[in-house]
């Protein structure tokens, strides 16, 4: 999993290397010894910063805070994650226990049988959870079954706090109501859609180097098109090519729905804006959809496609045989085994849709982990939630601090090759976003027609996008009307 990157060092340095974009130079690492005071120095200026409960109920001085989820490690340290991210946990949970007397412990569940034994579980009056931690997908289910509480109507409770992740936490939002919380608490970057590169076959061709044109703030679709074309010249130009034999352009593990919706996210044109404590609405301009999906499709629809997915793509790429390649994150670990080797295959952010884009943007998909609350809380005294919603507070603002920078430099020391990756690597994780529609849509089949199916569809096959919308709405804006208040 993950590891600690260099803090404030670092951040000067990813500024300075995004300015001169080539020669970049490694940064020093700071002594175990600096380390630990930076990070204590953090941990105790957040405590005296964390607010207190404030509440008539005799709240006891100590409890426990329970925790459901499919990946204990996230939240109790384990012997079989790196020491750095077990350090990040360990004193998260020091702190939570020092200001709020919480003892956090963990409960162990498989996605498969979390909705099952969830809802038998609490329909039996067992309250005995504070917080879950699972799939966006299992979490959708969860809140369509009754079975969570809106975190919006737990006391002190705000995602406008100066303790949350901003814009990332309230990509999820329902109107006035919220019931998926994206935060980084969860280790999401795992998750993260990235295009994966064949460094030694653009490099043989002369084509430009993807790394400077990210660091450069340059990389495009267009100049995805541009490299891959040049790369993989003969199967562009001829009228047939062969799967087992020929180099591609593209590729990609997951296509069909969730290549296009990578696609489409990575233009950061949000189909529903603003939806923390205001109408869930379709608010895009199909105008500008259209153009954007006409200009996506014709990066996408082309003889550069490998036309296979799963290990069939995965297999060609790894024969040097596929340019780029759009998978999870996590795919870097089978390319590297576990090590620094496979230094031909780089990593990139999703590129932009054009230069002008304020930053890249690289889909999350649905398995990743967001929180949320057990519907028994709201049946609980008022300190007992007042107790619930400061220690997910202060879990959030913990995690912010620290656990993006224990993922990233755990990847420094047991993976990446050089400070380009490594630069690419923040680019990604600062750019991993949630989709409001690829979430919800997984379960529910009036967002999926009205927010992802339009788009998929059409740079699949070239449907028709603005009847699809057009047919799809009047039942979206019920569902909105109806269920997110």
């Amino acid at each position: 999993m993950k590891k600690r990157i260099l803090a404030l060092l670092f951040t000067v340095a990813m500024l300075f290397t995004v300015v001169s974009c080539e020669n970049v130079e490694y940064i020093e690492p700071v002594s175990k010894e600096e380390e630990s005071i930076e990070q204590g120095d953090r941990f105790e200026q957040l405590e005296s910063m964390l607010p207190p409960i404030e509440t008539e109920d005799e709240l006891p001085q100590e409890r426990d805070f329970r925790i459901l989820t499919s990946v204990p490690s996230v939240f109790m340290t384990d012997e079989d994650s790196p020491k750095t991210i077990n350090t990040a946990v360990e004193k998260r949970n020091e702190l939570i226990k020092k200001k709020y007397g919480a003892n956090i412990k963990v409960d162990a569940i498989s996605e498969g049988k979390a909705l099952s034994t969830i809802k038998s579980s609490l329909s039996a009056d067992n309250d005995i959870y504070d917080m879950f931690s699972l799939s966006a997908k299992t979490t959708v289910s969860l809140y369509l079954a009754g079975l969570l509480t809106d975190m919006n109507t737990l006391p002190d409770f705000s995602l406008d706090s100066e303790f949350m992740d901003g814009e990332f936490s309230k990509t999820l939002a329902t109107g006035s109501s919220l019931y998926l919380l994206p935060d980084a608490t969860t280790l999401v970057y795992e998750d993260s859609y990235v295009m994966f590169f064949n460094r030694d076959l653009i490099l043989s061709a002369g084509a430009e180097n993807p790394e400077s044109l990210a660091m450069q703030g340059v990389w495009t679709w267009d100049k995805f098109n541009e490299i891959a074309r040049k790369t993989a010249n003969d199967v562009y130009n001829h009228s047939s090519a062969s799967l087992e034999t020929d180099t591609f352009g593209f590729g990609a593990y997951y296509d069909e729905t969730t290549y296009p919706m990578t696609m489409w996210v990575s233009t950061d044109t949000s189909l529903i804006s603003d939806s923390y404590k205001n109408p869930v609405e379709f608010t895009a301009s199909i105008d500008d959809i259209l153009e954007k999906t006409q200009k996506l499709r014709s990066f996408y629809n082309t003889k550069g496609k490998f036309a296979l997915q799963g290990d069939e793509s995965a297999g060609a790429f790894e024969e040097n045989r596929i340019v780029f390649y759009c998978n999870k994150l996590e795919y870097l670990y089978a390319l590297r085994d576990g090590t620094t080797k496979g230094s031909q295959f780089g990593i990139l952010p999703i590129p932009k849709y054009s230069e002008d884009q304020e930053g890249y943007s690289c889909l999350i998909d649905n398995d990743a982990m967001v929180l949320s609350v057990p519907f028994t809380v709201q049946q609980r005294s008022e300190g007992d939630k007042r107790f619930v919603s400061a220690v997910i507070l202060a879990t959030c603002a913990a995690s912010k601090t620290t656990v993006k920078e224990a993922f990233i430099d755990y990847h420094i020391a047991q993976y990446l090759n050089s400070n380009d990756e490594t630069v690419m690597l923040q680019l990604i994780a600062d750019s991993a976003k949630f989709d409001f529609g690829t979430v919800y849509g997984s379960e529910i089949r009036e967002v999926r027609r009205a927010l992802t199916a339009p788009i998929s569809d059409y740079l699949s096959f070239g449907s028709g996008l603005r009847n699809s919308f057009a047919n799809a709405m009047s039942a979206f804006k019920r569902y909105c009307s109806d269920n997110f208040k």
